[in-house]
């Protein structure tokens, strides 16, 4: 819209200033907005998409969300209650998406959740699936573990009533 309503001002300017006809005044118009509005942002949006990473901890995923916000974002497997890929049609075209990771506070499930969004991931919907597969294996070795810890308790307690 930036576009359609300096467009008519910035042609009349060129046509006034540069006697330019006023259709190159207008592409030029054109130009100069395209250049000092939209550039830089797909600029910063490729800056992001370069240097955004995340890393696997045991217990948590913890990422960059953007080049300007450099503080690291924690997430505990735990409290992670999905997570889902968004993609513009721009990203689409482009081989990225967006990764949403939706958290709660582990015992408060009823409450609403935080987004956290990781952007612009290559082939965000394999990303997603390793997350996945991570987080099925976390909650697995916390089954595990629970499962030993009671199994554990159970010998203790049957030791306690066996008297020899």
């Amino acid at each position: 819209l930036l576009l359609v309503f300096l467009s008519p001002e910035a042609a009349q300017l060129g046509a006034k200033l540069w006697d330019l006809p006023a259709f190159v005044s207008y592409v030029a118009g054109i130009f100069i907005v395209f250049m000092l509005v939209i550039a830089p942002q797909f600029f910063v949006a490729y800056i992001n998409c370069r240097f955004v990473h995340y890393d696997f901890y045991p217990d948590h995923l913890s990422f960059i969300e953007n080049i300007i916000l450099r503080d690291p974002i924690r997430v505990h497997y735990r409290s992670v209650a999905a997570l889902r890929t968004h993609k513009t049609m721009l990203q689409k075209r482009l081989g990225l998406g967006d990764i949403v990771i939706e958290s709660r506070p582990a015992r408060h499930l009823d409450l609403a959740g935080v987004d956290h969004v990781i952007e612009d991931v290559r082939a965000s919907e394999k990303q997603k699936m390793k997350i996945e597969k991570i987080i099925a294996a976390w909650q697995a070795a916390q089954d595990m573990a629970v499962q030993a810890s009671s199994g554990a308790s159970t010998a203790a307690g049957k030791g306690d009533t066996d008297k020899r």
